[in-house]
């Protein structure tokens, strides 16, 4: 393919060579040690390295074609200038790959909170209904029934558009994350409907301000087709002043809360929603107002998008498993264990709910904090959780960086400011799962939060990788009391 075929829709600043635009593009790289001869490499300014500062490297690897937003003095090799390099990179991406394949019906769902139940709800009603479902985001990414691992939860471009040319499914779900959107992950792709869920303090050591990320969430739904559908969650200022700004912009937008004013008016108490006046059954088997919401969101989508009430409800009632979301299990003396990835104050607030509504006598709570992520967050969860368990267990969590005795030290300082008496630190984390775990009552609720369904980067105590194998690992022992728990 010749680099003027993909080029036709980017902004050119300068173009250093006149041949340029009749290279021939055999593929396409931003990161320099993958270019092979005939490669387009793309130079991307990133938090970490700036690609610019490896064009010579791929200049060397045989790359025909360099494509970047910095000039470059004395260029003795094609190299044309952009306005952007990241928006560059997926509409090449979009152009190289997707060359004339359609893509299938495409749903975007953004928000802090609930993307990923949000996305296995939305596939497992078009399943149900005899669609097949792509799924991109936190947990994996789903082409054609076969799994690949997700390293963001929004892809990159090039792996976003590679997956779907390869991808026979009638729908492309995606979870949006606001890095995803501010970085042009999804540049050039338009969407048949887009789902706000909610907007929680989250991310701010990148965006800022909340009003930042808002705006960042907000320009995604500029990518909505001109006859796609926004379903907006209006139970937060964010969601109402999104709503109303995409109304005023002439795009069609279908509110989901609980007022009259709203096109889905929800009842989590009494499990039915209300649509054109006519109510509809909505049981879960998964508990808690915050997933029937997300319950909501799905149902809504997939009823815009033509598939009937009642295949949706079907599906619906019917036992979800979503990794590392609101996963039960049960300690020997009939205590319930909760793992979960929440990791804002608000998500751990819901899951406090959750359990006290579920009858929890007491709630013990084990997490920890992302190193290198937002740290004004850390106190607003160690005061929800403080005020709403029984006993709490700061620990470890992934560093990024960051190292073990800071974040150790880090711990300690919130406890002693923003903790209580009833709570404490261990940071080997598997060594707070088996203290939670030997103290468990009959009735207790110990709620672990933070990874998920995500394996550990830190080697502790126990020979597990995860939270879950931690759990069914200290099971497994206490069911066979003759064995000896293995340390690592």
């Amino acid at each position: 393919m010749k680099a003027a075929e993909l080029l036709t829709n980017i902004q050119l600043d300068h173009t250093l060579s006149p041949s340029a635009m009749s290279v021939h593009i055999a593929d396409i790289s931003c990161d320099s040690r993958e270019v092979k001869q005939g490669t387009l490499f793309v130079a991307v300014p990133g938090h970490a390295a700036d690609g610019h500062n490896y064009i010579d490297s791929a200049v060397e690897r045989g790359a025909s074609l360099v494509i970047g937003e910095k000039e470059v003095a004395n260029a003795d090799f094609p190299y044309i200038q952009v306005k952007d390099s990241r928006k560059a990179l997926a509409q090449i991406a979009k152009a190289f790959y997707m060359k004339d394949k359609p893509l299938p019906k495409t749903i975007g769902i953004t928000g802090t909170n609930g993307k990923t139940t949000t996305t296995y709800m939305l596939k497992s009603i078009f399943e149900q209904a005899g669609y097949s479902c792509a799924t991109f985001g936190t947990v994996s990414y789903i082409i054609n029934k076969e799994a690949y691992p997700s390293s963001n939860s929004t892809p990159d471009p090039l792996t976003l558009y590679k997956l779907l040319a390869q991808s026979n499914d009638d729908v492309a779900i995606l979870e949006v994350s606001s890095h995803g959107i501010r970085q042009g992950r999804v540049h050039g792709l338009f969407f048949d409907h887009l789902v706000f869920t909610n907007l929680a303090h989250d991310h701010l050591d990148y965006h800022g301000s909340m009003e930042d990320y808002f705006e960042t969430k907000a320009s995604l739904f500029q990518q909505l087709k001109p006859d796609g559908k926004a379903v907006i969650y209006t139970g937060q200022g964010w969601g109402k002043q999104l709503s109303e700004r995409l109304k005023d912009e002439g795009k069609h937008v279908y509110t989901v809360n609980s007022s009259e004013q709203d096109d889905m008016i929800v009842q989590p108490e009494q499990n039915y929603v209300i649509v054109n006046g006519e109510q509809w059954p909505l049981s879960l088997q998964m508990p808690g107002v915050h997933n029937f919401h997300n319950a909501s969101f799905a149902a809504y989508t997939s009823y815009l998008a033509g598939i009937d009430w009642n295949s949706i409800t079907d599906t619906l009632a019917r036992k979800l498993h979503v990794p590392g979301r609101f996963e039960e299990y049960r300690h020997p003396n009939g205590a319930t264990i909760i793992v979960d990835y929440a990791h804002t104050a608000d998500a751990l607030e819901n899951i406090f709910h959750t359990a006290k509504k579920e009858g929890a006598k007491r709630i013990v709570h084990i997490f920890g904090f992302r190193g290198g992520r937002d740290q004004t967050k850390r106190k607003e969860m160690l005061k929800v959780s403080a005020s709403n368990t029984s006993r709490y267990i700061l620990t470890g969590d992934d560093l990024y960086g960051e190292a073990p005795a800071t974040m150790e030290k880090e711990l300690y300082d919130l406890h002693k400011h923003y903790g209580n008496s009833a709570g404490k630190v261990m940071y080997d984390r598997t060594k707070a799962i088996k203290s939670a775990w030997d103290h468990a009552r009959p009735g207790d609720w110990i709620i672990i939060t933070g990874k998920g369904h995500e394996t550990y980067e830190q080697v502790y105590k126990y020979p597990v990788d995860s939270d879950i194998n931690c759990i069914r690992y200290l099971d497994r022992f206490t069911r066979n009391p003759q064995k000896k728990l293995i340390q690592s």
